[in-house]
Parts: structure tokens; sequence; C-alpha cells
């Protein structure tokens, strides 16, 4: 099935943000260019992924090559469809090694805060990046309010996963995504019940 991407060229390093609904018994191509790091992320669902296997609800994947690679999740579901994001982040040339890595953040961890997900160094068991972007997930609640600072010189992109978003004066709902540049701080408050993806970058 064809995805969504808003990114439409990439913002910042963040070259790739593509979500796909799969139905029972069908598919998807993930593919990654020469040069990123490819985080696999399933909302919803259950995926048999060729590299890392059977991703669940809360898996998040990152795999990387210097060359790239290709390979396919399928929906083994008869009944249920499934829900993947994959992001495509560039790294640094020195970064050549391919390498792949899994972590499953429950739901719990993620219940109105903004969970680290990916970063440079690792920290609080996050996934490693190769490059100095940081990810997070965050499950909220109507009316929950969340603020994150940014360093001078940096941006980010949010994503709205599912439900709707007030960012500033605009509201955002399911599958949109909005670039923040010369900003010191994200500020969003759920309208409804949401999910969200915050990518602070470089």
């Amino acid at each position: 099935e064809d995805g969504a991407d808003p990114l439409r060229g990439g913002f910042r390093g963040l070259e790739l943000l593509r979500e796909d609904q799969v139905d029972p018994g069908k598919g998807i191509q993930l593919q990654a260019h020469e040069g990123w790091d490819l985080i696999t992320y399933v909302p919803e669902g259950v995926l048999t992924h060729q590299i890392a296997g059977r991703l669940s609800a809360g898996d998040f994947h990152r795999a990387k090559s210097r060359l790239g690679f290709r390979n396919r999740a399928t929906n083994r579901s008869r009944v249920h469809p499934a829900q993947v994001f994959q992001s495509g982040i560039a790294f640094q040339p020195r970064y050549l090694k391919f390498g792949r890595e899994r972590r499953f953040f429950p739901s719990a961890e993620r219940k109105g805060i903004l969970r680290l997900i990916a970063s440079p160094d690792g920290s609080d068991a996050s996934l490693h990046l190769h490059q100095d972007v940081r990810i997070y997930s965050s499950l909220l609640q109507a009316g929950t309010h969340l603020i994150h600072e940014l360093r001078s010189g940096r941006g980010a992109w949010l994503h709205v996963v599912k439900g709707q978003v007030r960012l500033r004066d605009h509201r955002l709902n399911a599958g949109d995504g909005a670039a923040l540049v010369d900003e010191t701080a994200v500020s969003l408050t759920a309208l409804e019940a949401a999910e969200i993806l915050l990518f602070d970058l470089p």
C-alpha cells in the first residue's frame, strides 16, 4: 500500500517520515537509503519484519547500512490491521558499519510525558542514533499540556500519530506534521486522547 510522507523532501536531517496502514495478510516494503538510520515503529497491530522478526505495538527498531537495504514487513493477522511508521535519519559519514537494535516502550512509560526513544548516546535505555537527533514518544489524555525546550540553533518536527493536538494557534490531526524553526520550545496541548512523535533536530 502507498504510505503518507508529510515531509516531502526532508527537514534538518530527518529524510523520511512515512506512515502505512497494513491490511490483514498484506505486506509493505521497507527501504533505507545509503547513510540512513531507519527507525521502524509499530503503534498498532503485529508485523513480521525480515530483519527484526516479530514487531508488536510499542516496539521500535533501528537499522542502518552504508549501502542501504530493502526488507519487507508483513501483517500475518487474518483479522486485525496494523500501523507502521518509518523515519529515516541521515547519519555522519564516519558511521559506516551495519547495525540494528530493538526496544519495547510500553504505554505506561509514555503516558503524559515525552519519553526518549532514540538518542546519540543511547541514554535512558533509548535506541542509539548516529546523528545529533533525539526522538520522543508520548501518549496524551485530553487537556494534557507538554513543553519541550529547544537549545539554540535547533529545530523540531512534531508528528501526530493519533488524535488531535493544538500547537500554538494550529490544530493538528492524526497524520499531520509541523516543522519548528527559530523557536525556544515546543508547546502543545492534547485536544483529545492523542499520540505524538517529536524529533529534536540539529
